[in-house]
């Protein structure tokens, strides 16, 4: 898929704590409202958070903020520990880390491998639902990792708490008809401005986002469905023509949609 930023809603709307081991995952440029933190334990990986793009390795650790556009892509081969902390396991250290935040690299890996016992710990505590010792677990990684590695300020987003609504309102609005006019009215902005203020977060215009998940929830129902018919899905997802399916298609894949569907 070729890159492109977008809103990962599923973790926002889910107040699970997501904590999983990765082999080789390439992330495209996304964002959410929770912290993320990664254990890298083998291999190497190319990081990029905030426009900050640097290489990870073994005994490594990545940070991300809330909110905080990042993408991952491996360099040969890697793995890691993935922990995306939600609201409900965040409240003792939230207040801190809403001022101030850590670099995305973390690389002492010496005062890390400390901290991977906890990590594996965590698994198990997550995988027996044990929700008071998953956030003992997290409040003493994340409290280590505030004790060794120096702070920064957070700079701001004073729009994003608007944008995050508006891209929600899109995953709920996304097989109906949604203008620019419509959707500023909803927000009650003026449309130019609205305009401006959303490309300026996503990278993207208005309605190519929109066709962006469009397309997305075409591939994710259509592998959902043994014989699906892809006109019925293109046009219960939203679009107004193949054409118009075919053309966003092809600004995110670089194979055709059978292709992508038997994947």
């Amino acid at each position: 898929m070729k890159k492109l930023a977008f809103y990962e809603a599923t973790q926002d709307k889910s107040t699970n704590l997501h904590y999983f081991f990765s082999r080789d995952a390439y992330t495209p440029p996304h964002f959410h409202r929770s912290i993320e933190i990664l254990y890298i334990t083998e291999g190497n990986l190319i990081g990029e958070v905030e426009n900050e793009t640097f290489s990870a390795d073994k005994d490594d650790i990545i940070f991300v903020r809330r909110c905080a556009i990042h993408a991952l892509e491996p360099a040969g081969s890697y793995s890691d520990y993935v922990l995306v902390v939600k609201a409900a396991y965040a409240d003792d250290f939230s207040p801190v880390l809403e001022k101030e935040t850590l670099p995305p690299l973390l690389s002492d890996k010496a005062f890390n491998r400390k901290l991977l016992p906890y990590f594996r710990r965590l698994k198990e505590a997550v995988s027996n639902e044990n929700f008071l010792v998953s956030k003992g677990l997290i409040d003493v990684i994340i409290g280590e990792l505030l004790g060794r590695y120096p702070k920064k300020p957070v700079v701001s987003a004073p729009n994003m708490s608007l944008i995050v609504s508006v891209l929600n309102y899109i995953d709920d609005h996304f097989r109906e008809p949604i203008t620019l006019e419509s959707i500023s009215s909803e927000f009650g902005y003026n449309k130019y401005y609205f305009s401006r203020l959303f490309n300026s977060y996503i990278g993207e215009t208005l309605n190519s986002y929109i066709n962006m998940v469009r397309v997305n929830n075409v591939i994710s129902l259509g592998k959902k469905q043994e014989n699906g018919n892809l006109c019925d899905l293109v046009f219960d997802c939203g679009f107004d023509s193949m054409t118009t399916f075919y053309r966003n298609f092809s600004r995110f894949y670089d194979k055709p949609p059978t292709e992508i569907l038997r994947s």
